[in-house]
């Protein structure tokens, strides 16, 4: 069976948080773990980590707001906290106190701000492939951030988008792979990627970070070329996260990469 099919054993479901729709997957029992995709991905990219955990945990995969069937934020300029305080509206309309929460790149971004407004429901953290943010960067690059991926989707349309990116977003760049990255990136919505882009532009993960933080783990793809590994290293070593990974053989996908070596660190944690 192809991670595509794979995908439909995992029905998307719909919550309503106050008249807004909040998409996400859902497998399993236990412990929750939660996780949050990064800017050019989506629910169904986990879907690796929904089918080979399931036994050993309650997950849920978000589709981050604008994606999916998720609405987007009523703001056209959002920081982490929004997208933070969503995630909170869910988890307490699904009756979830304590998770482990997962965040891959800009989705590590969410998921820091998260663990800073609401640690009492943070057991651990984990931060894979971290999309640091380019506040503390010059106006003229934060306007360039904002724009490139937006005009990518409406220059290229999705097929064209994962044509042209998704090669680059793993090691392991097979024809089945690559096909689960295009059905992702056809669920993106402009409004949702165009937020999504704010925040990566105008926000920054060494805002929601502390020092020394016990329960946050670092995740790094050896190979990846979108969040270099060095990159992620001095961010940890700044901040004296003393949980590292280093995933071989893993671009910046890693969980889809290298499932199995991913699943191994989120299996520590039970």
């Amino acid at each position: 069976m192809s991670l595509v099919e794979q995908v439909t054993q995992f029905e998307r479901k719909t919550i309503c948080l106050d008249g807004v729709q909040q998409s996400y997957r859902e497998a399993g029992q236990g412990k929750t773990v939660v996780l949050l995709h990064g800017i050019s991905s989506g629910s169904a990219s986990w879907v690796k980590q929904l089918q080979d955990l399931s036994h050993d945990f309650h997950l849920i995969a978000w589709d981050a707001p604008g994606y999916g069937h998720s609405d987007a934020l009523s703001s056209t300029t959002p920081n982490a906290t929004d997208y933070a305080k969503r995630l909170k509206g869910m988890l307490d309309a699904l009756e979830i106190k304590r998770v482990i929460l997962v965040g891959h790149s800009l989705g590590a971004l969410q998921a820091a701000a998260f663990n800073a407004l609401y640690p009492e429901c943070v057991e651990a953290l984990v931060l894979a492939n971290v999309a640091q943010g380019y506040k503390n960067f010059d106006a003229q690059k934060q306007q360039e951030v904002f724009e490139k991926r937006p005009k990518m989707l409406q220059s290229l349309g999705a097929h064209g988008m994962a044509q042209s990116r998704g090669p680059h977003l793993v090691a392991q760049a097979n024809a089945e792979v690559l096909a689960l990255i295009e059905q992702v990136m056809h669920e993106i919505s402009l409004t949702g990627f165009t937020q999504a882009s704010y925040l990566l532009a105008y926000d920054a993960i060494q805002s929601y970070l502390a020092l020394k933080q016990a329960h946050t783990h670092i995740v790094m793809g050896m190979s990846d070329g979108i969040t270099p590994a060095q990159e992620i290293q001095k961010l940890a070593d700044t901040y004296q996260l003393k949980h590292c990974y280093c995933i071989e053989q893993a671009g910046h996908l890693s969980y889809l990469d290298q499932p199995q070596q991913f699943n191994q660190i989120l299996l520590s944690l039970r």
